[in-house]
C-alpha cells in the first residue's frame, strides 16, 4: 500500500489504453503541474475558514469542489481532447475569480475566448486594439481596502474628463474592456493596476513612435498622462512631488501586438499564480517590478508563511464583490454577437475542446477529497482516459485504487437535500468511509 498523500498511481492496467501509457513497473506518475490549482484552492478555503461561523456561513471558497450540485447525486468528468487537463462538472463551485485558483482559471479561459473573438472581429473590420495600463504611486504598508476605492475614483474621474472624451470620443473609440488586477511587492506593497483593451481606429493616438517594450509615444498620449496625474491628485493618490514619476510610469499605451499577447495569456494558469514563482519563498516577493500574484500567497502559506496567510485574507476581503473584467456597455454584443455573462455563468460553460470522460458520485468525490487525490485523479483522467469506450472503466478502476489509500482528511462533502421537487436550503453532510 502506498504512503498517505502519495502522488503515484499504484493501479494495474486493466485496459489496453492504460497499459500503453503506464510508466516503469506499471506505476504511472503524472505531471500534476496543471492541477496544482486544486491544492491551492484547498489552502484558500482553509485560510478563509472562520471557526466562529456555521458551515453555511463560511466563505464560498471553503466549499469549492466539496459538494454535489444536482438531485441526481452525480458528477460529470470532462477531459480536454488534447489531454492537457480534466475537470468535474456538477460539483458545487465557488465561482470566485479572486479567491479560488480553480474557478479563476476556468473563468479566465472563457473570458480569453471572448476577448479573442472580439479582437478578431474588430481587426477584420479595419479597427485596432491598443493596450492601455493605469497605475499609481504606492508604498509598503498601505491597505488594499483604502487603495481600491481611491483607484476606482481616479479611474472614473479620468474617463469622464474632457481630455479623455476629446481624444477617445465617438468616431475614434468603439469601446474598452477593462481588467482589474493586483500584485504584491516587498518594497512597494500592494500594486493595483488596470489594463484597458481599447478598441479604436488605428490613428486614435495620432502620430506615434514606438519606444522601449512597445510603449507608444505621441502628443495625445502625453495629454492623457497629464490628465491621469490630475485624476490621481483628485483621488488623493498622488502628490505634487510625484508628478514626474506619474508622467513616466502611471499610464502607458502599447500597440496591437501587446494587446494580442495580453489576451493570449489572459486565461493561462501561469498568469494566475501557478508559475514557477509559487515555489519561491515570500522573501523573494517583489524582486522585480511585477511582484507576485495573490495566488502565490497560497503556495507560501502552504510552506508555513504566516504573513502570506494574513495578506491573502486582506486581499480576499478587499476584492469581495469586485468585477475583474468590464466591457463598455453594448461592446461585447457588437463584437461577438453575445450578451455579457456573469463569472458564475462563465464557470459553468462547457468549452468546445472538452468531452465527457465519465461520471462519479458523491461518495467517490468524498473518497478523493479524504485521500487528497482529487488533483491526481484529474491528472489520471487527462492522461489515460483517451478511449471513450474504456474511460468510465478506467475511472472506476482508479476509484477502486483510491479506496485502498489511507484517509488523510475527513473528506466532508455537502449533498443538497431534495424533496417534492424543491431543494432544501440546508445540506446533508457526508464523509468518506
Amino acid at each position: 500500500m502506498m504512503a498517505p498523500g502519495s502522488n503515484n498511481l499504484g493501479i494495474s492496467g486493466k485496459s489496453t489504453n492504460r497499459e500503453q501509457n503506464q510508466g516503469v513497473g506499471g506505476v504511472f506518475v503524472p505531471n500534476e503541474g496543471n492541477f496544482r490549482k486544486y491544492a491551492l484552492t484547498r489552502r484558500a478555503g482553509a485560510i478563509l475558514f472562520d471557526p466562529a461561523k456555521q458551515a453555511n456561513e463560511q466563505h464560498r471558497t471553503c466549499w469549492c469542489h466539496r459538494g454535489v450540485a444536482n438531485a441526481a447525486d452525480s458528477v460529470t468528468v470532462y477531459r480536454n481532447v488534447d489531454g492537457a487537463s480534466a475537470r468535474m462538472h456538477g460539483v458545487t463551485t465557488c465561482k470566485s475569480v479572486w479567491t479560488c485558483p480553480t474557478c479563476s482559471a476556468r473563468i479566465c479561459a472563457v473570458r480569453q475566448a471572448e476577448l479573442s473573438e472580439g479582437m478578431r472581429y474588430w481587426i477584420d473590420q479595419g479597427g485596432y486594439v491598443f493596450l492601455m495600463t493605469l497605475t499609481f504611486p504606492h508604498d509598503r504598508g498601505e491597505q488594499l481596502a483604502e487603495l481600491l476605492p481611491a483607484f476606482g475614483k481616479a479611474t472614473t474621474h479620468f474617463k469622464n474628463s474632457k481630455t479623455y472624451k476629446r481624444i477617445l470620443g465617438k468616431g475614434v473609440r468603439k469601446g474598452s474592456v477593462s481588467s482589474l488586477e493586483v500584485t504584491l511587492g516587498e518594497r512597494s506593497g500592494w500594486h493595483p493596476h488596470r489594463h484597458d483593451l481599447v478598441f479604436a481606429t488605428p490613428d486614435a493616438f495620432g502620430d506615434v513612435t514606438e519606444g522601449e517594450k512597445g510603449r507608444l509615444m505621441s502628443r495625445l498620449i502625453d495629454e492623457l498622462k497629464q490628465q491621469w496625474y490630475e485624476s490621481l491628485r483628485k483621488a488623493g493618490l498622488a502628490e505634487r512631488e510625484e508628478m514626474s514619476d506619474v508622467l513616466a510610469h502611471g499610464l502607458d499605451v502599447r500597440g496591437g501586438q501587446y494587446a494580442a499577447e495580453y489576451i493570449a495569456k489572459f486565461g493561462k494558469e501561469q498568469k494566475w499564480g501557478l508559475s514557477r514563482e509559487v515555489t519561491m519563498h515570500a522573501a523573494k516577493v517583489g524582486t522585480d517590478n511585477k511582484g507576485a500574484h495573490p495566488f502565490q500567497l497560497l503556495a507560501w502559506a502552504e510552506e508555513g508563511d504566516g504573513l502570506a496567510v494574513a495578506q491573502f485574507r486582506e486581499y480576499a476581503e478587499a476584492f469581495e464583490g469586485k468585477r475583474m473584467l468590464t466591457w463598455s456597455r453594448g461592446l461585447k454584443k457588437q463584437l461577438t454577437g453575445q450578451d455579457e455573462i456573469t463569472d458564475e455563468q462563465a464557470a459553468d460553460q462547457v468549452l468546445p475542446e472538452e468531452a465527457v470522460a465519465g461520471k462519479i458520485d458523491a461518495e467517490a468525490l468524498s473518497i478523493l477529497q479524504s485521500r487528497r487525490l482529487l488533483a491526481n485523479f484529474l491528472a489520471f483522467v487527462a492522461h489515460h482516459c483517451v478511449d471513450p469506450e474504456t474511460a468510465q472503466a478506467d475511472i472506476d478502476a482508479y476509484l477502486d485504487y483510491a479506496r485502498t489509500v489511507p484517509k488523510v482528511a475527513r473528506g466532508t462533502i455537502k449533498r443538497k437535500m431534495w424533496q417534492r421537487g424543491f431543494m432544501h436550503v440546508d445540506a446533508e453532510v457526508m464523509e468518506a468511509a
